[in-house]
């Protein structure tokens, strides 16, 4: 369910479940971190995200049932996931088209770039799902104003990708038949930068503050775990 592929450079990381709307299942996400370790082993300079099909994804499938496992598991893997892309020492750059909701939304603030094709939606949908997503509303206000952000949170509300340039959800939107185009000009544009330059303001940008600590992460997991095991009073 992901492609993976390196040229020296490119890290190139393809998310291809298009007949489950690229749902994240757990072997999913355990796919796509592994994808992102990867590069960074690899010591790519560029990771380019993107997806087949109509929707780059609509975040988790919210119908895998996998009693064996944990849920403290399950959402730390998106502490982990959303950790890595955040962390990767190159730049990452998420491609966009259809409907990214939930954790397709957090791929795209967590990427070092977005860029957005001009149908591309975005959101957050938890709430529709019955969901309280506290591992969201820990980081969200980081990336845009903290009453948008609440109101995204509580309402389930898609935005179009106009609207998501505009209150910092994505970085640049673009008409839907040049969304690959971009995405290329971009790789060759950074490709041409110092890449070393590049590196120390990556390692300067990770430690600035407003970022929740591991410690605000952790405690959102416990405390959705809690909430769900307790029947969601």
């Amino acid at each position: 369910m992901i492609e993976y592929n390196f040229d020296g450079q490119v890290a190139r990381l393809t998310i291809n479940s298009p007949h489950t709307d690229n749902r994240f299942t757990r072997q999913l996400m355990l796919d796509f971190i592994a994808g992102i370790k990867r590069a960074g082993e690899q010591q790519a300079e560029i990771l380019v995200i993107a997806a087949k099909g109509a929707d780059f994804t609509l975040g988790r499938d919210q119908k895998e049932r996998l009693p064996e496992v944990p849920l403290r598991d399950n959402l730390n893997l998106i502490l982990t996931a959303n950790e890595q892309l955040r962390q990767f020492p190159g730049i990452s750059i998420a491609l966009i088209q259809g409907r990214a909701l939930g954790f397709g939304s957090g791929i795209s603030l967590h990427s070092t770039l977005s860029i957005a094709a001009q149908s591309a939606h975005f959101g957050f949908d938890e709430i529709d799902h019955n969901l309280a997503p506290l591992i969201v509303v820990a980081y969200l206000p980081y990336f845009i104003q903290p009453r948008i952000a609440e109101e995204l949170v509580l309402t389930g509300r898609q935005v179009a990708a106009d609207e998501a340039r505009s209150i910092g959800l994505v970085t640049r939107v673009v008409a839907d038949d040049q969304l690959a185009l971009a995405g290329e000009e971009l790789v060759s544009s950074i490709k041409g930068k110092s890449a070393a330059a590049l590196r120390v303001i990556r390692r300067y940008t990770q430690q600035l503050p407003g970022y929740p600590s591991a410690t605000l992460n952790r405690q959102a997991v416990d405390d959705l775990a809690s909430w769900v095991e307790q029947g969601k009073p």
